[in-house]
């Protein structure tokens, strides 16, 4: 008897301390290995986008109302993972040079923005060119477009001068302008004349300063896929009627770029970004 009560008793302790075990390896586990210690992901960078121009900013012709290539190139930069990016997007339809450096000078909150932006975009000067042809349409000259170009240079120095006070560091990207309706006309040479002059001033109105990038799109929007080859007038005009005509131009307007337009713009921009990211990031 003394032998059984013995057993029981040595088999309790074998059972309390297996159970002890069990409870210890739930409770705390193995010690974990340097390797399983899970490392925190760096957090993507925060940027501020602000974009000031006309209706090229707004996005006129983005159907999917998404502010074209503002909203694109947030989207590209977002997809590296890189970046978490805010953007605001200050572009008026319509707008001019003076109409857009007034804007900033009345609106405390553009302003705000521009100062807190690692990036800056700017649309302007086709609104500018589209008042000197419709001044001159019968009677257009190199004077003409030649003193048009002098004028809005003068507009788009006191224009960067503005947002240079605001922010004297971030990058600003100007994009330059193009002939929506070269596919269609392109033996009128008047217009590409004065588009490729007013491109040219303007990029040696850049020079000027620093760390403002000039966004060519001229060659991208103008010639779309061209329809330049047609045989006459009346058949482009047959192209432009039936919505066929520039593939990169909204076709309701046959003026500002649809989303494929948006998406060119961007891809330009988007190469710029990468080439001085050194003075954004």
């Amino acid at each position: 008897m003394a032998k059984l009560k013995s057993i029981l008793i040595s088999f309790g302790v074998i059972l309390l301390a297996g159970i002890a075990a069990f409870l210890s390896w739930q409770v705390f586990g193995p010690a974990a290995a340097p390797s399983q210690v899970k490392l925190t992901a760096d957090q993507p960078k925060q940027l501020k986008l602000t974009a000031v121009g006309d209706s090229l900013t707004y996005g006129v012709g983005d159907a999917t109302n998404n502010g074209g290539f503002v909203g694109l190139t947030q989207a590209d930069l977002e997809a590296t993972g890189q970046y978490q990016v805010t953007t605001k997007n200050y572009g008026v339809s319509g707008n001019t040079s003076t109409q857009i450096l007034s804007r900033i000078n009345k609106q405390a909150k553009i302003r705000t923005d521009l100062k807190q932006a690692n990036i800056i975009t700017v649309t302007a000067g086709g609104n500018d060119l589209m008042h000197v042809l419709q001044q001159h349409f019968l009677s257009l000259s190199e004077k003409e477009i030649t003193a048009g170009s002098t004028a809005f240079q003068k507009h788009l120095t006191t224009l960067l001068t503005t947002i240079r006070k605001e922010n004297a560091t971030a990058p600003i990207y100007f994009f330059g302008i193009y002939n929506p309706f070269y596919v269609y006309f392109p033996k009128m040479t008047a217009m590409t004349n004065s588009v490729s002059a007013w491109n040219q001033a303007t990029q040696k109105t850049l020079q000027g300063f620093q760390r403002v990038y000039y966004i060519d799109i001229d060659k991208v929007l103008s010639n779309g896929e061209t329809v330049a080859n047609k045989a006459s007038a009346k058949e482009a005009l047959k192209e432009a009627t039936s919505g066929d005509g520039n593939p990169l131009i909204f076709s309701q307007d046959h003026f500002h770029p649809n989303n494929a337009g948006y998406a060119q713009m961007t891809k330009q921009l988007m190469t710029k970004l990468t080439a001085t990211k050194k003075d954004w990031e």
